[in-house]
């Protein structure tokens, strides 16, 4: 191999690192979404928040779906956003949403194979058909992993600071 191919080679090891190391491709995702739909998240100051009904096994071995939704609550709130009564959010424009869902599969003991799902959605009313609307899924954000419990309550924390972070505009 020529000095040129290893200078090259070494060059694209140190470039991989730093992605990896300081999750640029992360940054990169916010960076494009709130170029897209910046303002249109900070423009949403209510919403509702939403746990889809999770594994019974993982209930059992102690992630309670009541438990995700308090969590998601506060730290959303903590961040300024006003969270919406079933009410409030039916006579909101739009009907915005945040909504996580974590899908699992039981390997052995309390470890599972996960993917963790958080996206923010509003209602939009088709141009075509007047009073029918649709789902429209302003932002999403997932990650997968294999472990306990703690490490999903973990995934869902992480993926929920980059929805925040994403909000906030950074």
């Amino acid at each position: 191999m020529s000095n040129r191919s290893l200078l090259f080679l070494l060059l694209f090891a140190v470039v991989i690192f730093l992605v990896v190391k300081f999750d640029v491709t992360t940054q990169v995702k916010i960076g494009v979404t709130n170029l897209i739909y910046g303002d249109e998240m900070r423009s949403m100051k209510g919403l509702r928040v939403v746990v889809e009904p999770l594994l019974p096994e993982l209930e059992k071995d102690g992630l309670q779906q009541q438990e995700i939704l308090k969590e998601l609550v506060t730290k959303v709130q903590s961040s300024g956003i006003s969270i919406l009564s079933e009410e409030e959010w039916r006579r909101t424009r739009g009907k915005p949403a945040l909504t996580a869902s974590i899908q699992a599969a039981k390997l052995e003991k309390q470890n599972y194979q996960y993917t963790v799902a958080i996206e923010l959605t509003k209602n939009e009313t088709m141009r075509d058909r007047p009073g029918t609307e649709k789902i429209i899924t302003i932002w999403s954000s997932s990650g997968m992993g294999e472990g306990p419990v703690y490490d999903i309550r973990m995934k869902i924390n992480e993926i929920t600071n980059i929805f925040l972070k994403a909000r906030a505009g950074g």
